[in-house]
Formats: structure tokens, C-alpha cells, sequence
């Protein structure tokens, strides 16, 4: 189902970028295979994974290996692009090195432990705890509250903290947030949920406005690029998340539980790239 807004949306941005783009600019034409093989890698894995959730679909799937492959191949062509073209669609050194390519790591894994979580509470709290669908999205709320609450505080200290530090410090107060969300209820399951997910939130609050922010100095004239990678990163690794989750719990006897142990993995990667957080090259002052 969320494949058929891409699916119309795709095309009709390709229209305008065609548009846009005078035909006779410079590497046009590769400029829009580009972005057809981009938005093939990411729809082709995507699709591959979440095939396997759909019954008892074995690995060795022609249609989860074939989707795979295709993807790979447009990745490969991308990365070539990129690298070799000398007006390429995204510049390769955006993509790679200490501190573009620390960052688009950091936000994959952000991406699939801080946003594909938060589409996956209400679907943990029924299977889980049998909480009614209604209060079950009502748990994002909290979540909403915690970003809030700390997101301002956070953003108008960046000059002082500099980026690692809140990074850091959202990444391990999220990842306890998750922890607590898998771990079993000392309240009654809707407070003790509630709890910890505006956890996350204060995490998610402290560490987002560093993260946002992080890798832009190093190249000013680039701002929108580097904004786009963040989101698309970001947005690759919450699909991830949740087409892999949801093709290991379609696959279980036990889907609660199946989450739970979701959440804790969700948890170590968080705390995983910690050590990848000093790597990114922080910044103080006027910016």
C-alpha cells in the first residue's frame, strides 16, 4: 500500500524534473538516469524484503534474489555515476570520508532505530499487550511530547555543545527508551509504554537538532544536497526497519516478543555507533 503513492508521486516528479532541467544543460540525460536508478535500488530492495514477510517465503525467493540483484546493480551504477561523472547528481564526496559518510551512516541507523520504532509502537502495544488500537496510537503522543519538550533547549545550546555531545547523549537516552519498551511492565503495559516511549522522544529531542545540523559546514555551497542525503538516508533506514521487522513478525509464532527483541536490537545500534559519533567533525560558535 505505500508503494502506490511512490508509484504515481515518482513519475510525476520525473515530469517536472524534465521541466525543469533544460534538455541541453550539461549531463541531463545521465542526470535523469541517475535519479531512475536511485529510486529503482531503493523500491527493488525494498520490495525484495518485504516479499519475504508475505507467508513462508524461502530466502533463496528467484523473487527476493532477483529484487536484491536489480538493486545492487542500480547501486553500483549510482556509486559509478557519482564518482566518474565530472557534473555529477550527487557529488561522490558527499557520500564518502569522515565526515559525509560518518553522517550518512549515523543517519541510516538513526533513521531505522529512532523513525522505523516509532511506526512500529502501536502495532507492539496490541500485538503485545492487547491495548486497543486507539490508545495504541495515542503512545506516539508522548513521543511528541518528548521531542518537543527537549528539541528547543537542544537546538539553542548547539553553539556551546557543538554536535558530538548531544549526539551522543540522545543516542544512549534512546536507546534506553527502547530498552524499556522491551523489557516487562512495571506499571500497568499503557503507562509503562507511555513512558518509555517519551524517552525516545527526549532522546530523539536532544539528538536530532545536532544531527541536522552536523557535516553542513564542511561544504556551504552544498547545503541542499547534504539535506537531501540526510532525509534520504534517514528515510532508507526507517523502510528498512520496517519491512524487516514486519517480514520477521509475519514469519513468528510469537509477534509481541518478536518486537521486543526488535527494540533491543534497535538499542545496540544505537550504542554501536557511539564510537562513530567522536568521528564527526563537530563545530561551535557563529555558524
Amino acid at each position: 500500500m505505500m508503494l502506490i503513492p511512490a508509484l504515481v508521486l515518482g513519475p510525476i516528479l520525473l515530469g517536472f524534473a524534465a521541466l525543469l532541467i533544460p534538455r541541453h544543460a550539461h549531463g541531463a540525460a545521465k542526470i535523469y538516469a541517475c535519479v531512475v536508478a536511485l529510486a529503482v535500488m531503493i523500491a527493488t530492495a525494498m520490495f525484495g524484503i518485504t516479499y519475504l514477510g508475505s507467508g513462508q517465503v524461502p530466502l533463496y525467493s528467484p523473487v527476493f534474489l532477483g529484487c536484491e540483484a536489480v538493486a545492487a546493480a542500480t547501486l553500483y551504477l549510482f556509486l559509478r555515476h557519482s564518482r566518474r561523472d565530472p557534473a555529477p547528481f550527487v557529488p561522490y564526496r558527499l557520500l564518502r570520508g569522515r565526515g559525509f559518510g560518518v553522517m550518512n551512516l549515523i543517519n541510516y541507523v538513526y533513521g531505522a532505530a529512532a523513525l522505523g520504532f516509532s511506526a512500529l509502537v502501536p502495532l507492539y502495544a496490541q500485538e503485545r499487550y492487547h491495548i486497543a488500537a486507539l490508545g495504541a496510537g495515542t503512545l506516539l503522543t508522548a513521543r511528541a511530547v518528548g521531542m518537543i519538550g527537549v528539541g528547543g533547549a537542544a537546538a539553542m545550546a548547539l553553539r556551546r555543545t557543538g554536535y558530538r555531545l548531544p549526539m551522543a547523549g540522545g543516542f544512549v537516552i534512546l536507546a534506553g527508551g527502547l530498552l524499556m519498551l522491551a523489557a516487562t511492565p512495571a506499571l500497568s503495559p499503557y503507562a509503562w509504554l507511555a513512558i518509555g516511549t517519551a524517552i525516545t522522544g527526549c532522546g530523539m529531542g536532544l539528538s536530532v537538532p545536532a544531527a541536522n545540523n552536523a557535516s553542513l559546514q564542511l561544504a556551504p555551497d552544498q547545503v541542499a544536497a547534504i539535506a537531501g542525503l540526510r532525509g534520504m538516508f534517514r528515510q532508507s533506514g526507517a523502510i528498512t526497519a520496517v519491512s524487516v521487522t514486519t517480514a520477521v513478525i509475519a514469519r513468528s509464532a510469537d509477534p509481541g516478543l518478536v518486537q521486543a527483541r526488535v527494540f533491543l536490537v534497535f538499542a545496540a545500534l544505537l550504542v554501536l555507533m557511539l564510537p562513530l559519533v567522536k568521528l564527526v567533525p563537530d563545530h561551535h560558535g557563529n555558524w
